[in-house]
């Protein structure tokens, strides 16, 4: 097996934990973007939050390929660590760096996701309730009027009582 595989992965995981630490930066910046309600920053924000997952997915698919021409399919770093104990020595050290950094990673980018997503349901919440009552407010009055066209209203009705006798 040609060795130069293992550190054409070695600079693919690392182009991916750069990747992902700049996911992270991305998702701290739009928890702050959501805490502050700025819905103008928060579009230019998930437009390079997309441009970074497109980039990610590509490097997912080179480590793929990469996958299968080390071990024949597609492995997790525990696979390729052990491929490379028994291939590649040398590069065990490495290998395992990464893991740790990725799967360091990997978690805190799902907490900072899911506090997102839970800012983003609050805020629709939010939005909603603040709708509801500009709509009820500025809503025509129809079902209040009477044949006459007036209102038909406890006070109104008391006024005109009062208007008669």
């Amino acid at each position: 097996m040609d060795k130069k595989l293992f550190q054409n992965l070695i600079d693919i995981l690392d182009e991916e934990i750069n990747a992902y630490s700049k996911m992270k930066e991305y998702f701290s910046e739009k928890k702050e973007i959501l805490k502050k309600a700025k819905p103008d920053d928060l579009g230019v924000l998930d437009n390079k939050i997309i441009a970074l997952n497109n980039q990610i997915v590509k490097l997912n698919n080179s480590r793929k390929e990469l996958a299968v021409q080390i071990n024949g399919e597609d492995t997790n770093m525990s696979g390729f660590i052990a491929v490379a104990e028994k291939e590649a020595p040398e590069y065990v050290d490495a290998l395992s760096e990464r893991k740790v950094k990725i799967c360091k990673l990997i978690p805190e980018l799902m907490l900072l996701n899911n506090q997102n997503v839970e800012l983003l349901k609050h805020g629709i919440i939010i939005s909603n309730k603040m709708l509801e009552t500009i709509i009820d407010a500025f809503a025509p009055q129809g079902c209040n009027y009477n044949g006459a066209g007036k209102t038909d209203s406890q006070e109104y009705d008391l006024w005109t009582i009062n208007e008669e006798i």
